[in-house]
């Protein structure tokens, strides 16, 4: 039987993006396909996969520490920890990693939304595709958070995409952008497009860049980590 590798799984607010305050049960996978996650690997997987986050991305979702969940045993574990929260968000590392059809299903019989933080660089067919029946049981909402150029990602579409600056630049996605998702307000197509500022020792410098890029992009938002600001995890 299949057992997906979970780093934690914890109840907050979701702090970003469109669902920005709105509880959610967060489930962090372990492994990721860009980083090892060691400290003493940043620099070579820098080099080796041509991305930026190793060099400042501070998430532990390394093996050690973790648990190996089957899809009915995760299920359970989160409601155990959400209660009454039906709004889950599976991020890691790279949740497409494990992320599959049955653990979809498994979530979505639980009466899960389902939501997903992904870099992109893994299609949704690859992932979640059905053996048995040959039909895509995606998540419902996708976050992608490209770290690799845009011709180098493979997901189909996404809901949101976020752009962590002052490394990544809206014009360098201008073609990626376009597979979102179509949302309307008022009949107008409103665009779900962010720009993230890098935390950390950069954060004064990412904040200016933001604003600089969303003035000179109208159709992309800065986007402000609230849980930050509210001190929750």
């Amino acid at each position: 039987m299949r057992s997906y590798r979970v780093k934690e799984i914890w109840k907050t607010l979701q702090g970003e993006g469109f669902f920005a305050g709105r509880p959610a049960v967060f489930v962090r996978f372990v492994g990721c396909n860009l980083w090892s996650g060691r400290d003493e690997d940043r620099a070579r997987d820098a080099r080796r996969t041509g991305a930026d986050c190793p060099r400042w991305c501070d998430t532990d979702f390394r093996k050690e520490g973790s648990r190996a969940y089957t899809a009915d045993e995760l299920v359970a574990a989160m409601q155990e920890v959400g209660g009454p929260i039906q709004f889950c968000v599976l991020t890691g590392g790279e949740p497409l990693l494990q992320l599959d059809a049955a653990l979809m299903r498994a979530l979505k019989a639980a009466g899960y939304f389902v939501a997903i933080e992904t870099n992109g660089t893994i299609s949704l067919r690859e992932a979640c595709t059905d053996p048995e029946t040959g039909q895509v049981v995606a998540p419902d909402w996708i976050v992608c958070s490209p770290k690799l150029p845009e011709d180098r990602l493979a997901l189909e579409y996404f809901d949101e995409l976020k752009l962590v600056v002052p490394d990544y630049r809206p014009e360098q996605y201008a073609r990626f952008a376009r597979r979102a998702r179509p949302h309307r307000v008022g009949g107008r197509r409103i665009p779900l497009l962010w720009l993230q500022p890098e935390d950390g020792p950069r954060l004064a410098e990412a904040q200016r860049c933001a604003v600089e890029l969303a003035l000179a992009h109208p159709d992309w938002r800065v986007s402000v980590q609230t849980h930050k600001i509210l001190g929750v995890p």
